[in-house]
C-alpha cells in the first residue's frame, strides 16, 4: 500500500506545478485513484464516486483560489463544501467512508508535501538523484 502511495505522490510532483490545467487534471486523477483504493470501493462504487469526487476537487480548488486572502472565510467555505459533498458521498459508500474521504484527502496532501519538501532539500544540496536512490547518474 505504501508503495502505491509513494508512486502516486512521486508522479504527482514529478509532473510539475498544480497550476497548469494538464498537471491539475493528472493530480485530480491520481488523487481520485488513491481515494478509491484507500476507501476500498468496489467497481460500482468507484464508478459513482469518481465524478462526484472530481466535482468536489474542482470546487475545492476554486474556493481555495477565491478566498486565499481571508483564512477564516476560507475555512468556513471549505467546511461548508465538505458537509455538502459528504451528503453526496453517503449514498455511494455509506456514512463512515463518506467521512473518511476527507481524512484520506488530507493524508494524500501531507504525503505529497513531504515528498516535495524532500525533493527541494535534495536539490538544495546539489543532489540530482531521486529520493531513496544512491549512486551516480550516467
Amino acid at each position: 500500500m505504501k508503495r502505491i502511495l509513494y508512486t502516486l505522490v512521486f508522479f504527482t510532483f514529478s509532473l510539475g506545478a498544480f497550476a497548469q490545467d494538464d498537471g491539475a487534471a493528472k493530480v485530480q486523477e491520481r488523487m481520485k485513484q488513491y481515494m478509491q483504493t484507500r476507501l476500498g470501493l468496489n467497481a460500482s462504487e468507484a464508478e459513482k464516486f469518481g465524478p462526484v469526487f472530481l466535482n468536489y476537487f474542482n470546487e475545492l480548488r476554486n474556493v481555495n483560489a477565491q478566498y486565499k486572502g481571508d483564512r477564516l472565510v476560507l475555512q468556513q467555505k471549505v467546511t461548508d463544501l465538505r458537509v455538502r459533498y459528504r451528503e453526496q458521498f453517503k449514498p455511494i459508500m455509506g456514512e463512515k467512508r463518506s467521512n473518511d474521504v476527507f481524512k484520506y484527502e488530507h493524508d494524500f496532501i501531507d504525503e505529497a508535501r513531504r515528498i516535495r519538501q524532500e525533493r527541494m532539500e535534495n536539490r538544495g544540496r546539489g543532489n540530482t538523484e531521486a529520493p531513496g536512490r544512491k549512486g551516480k547518474r550516467d
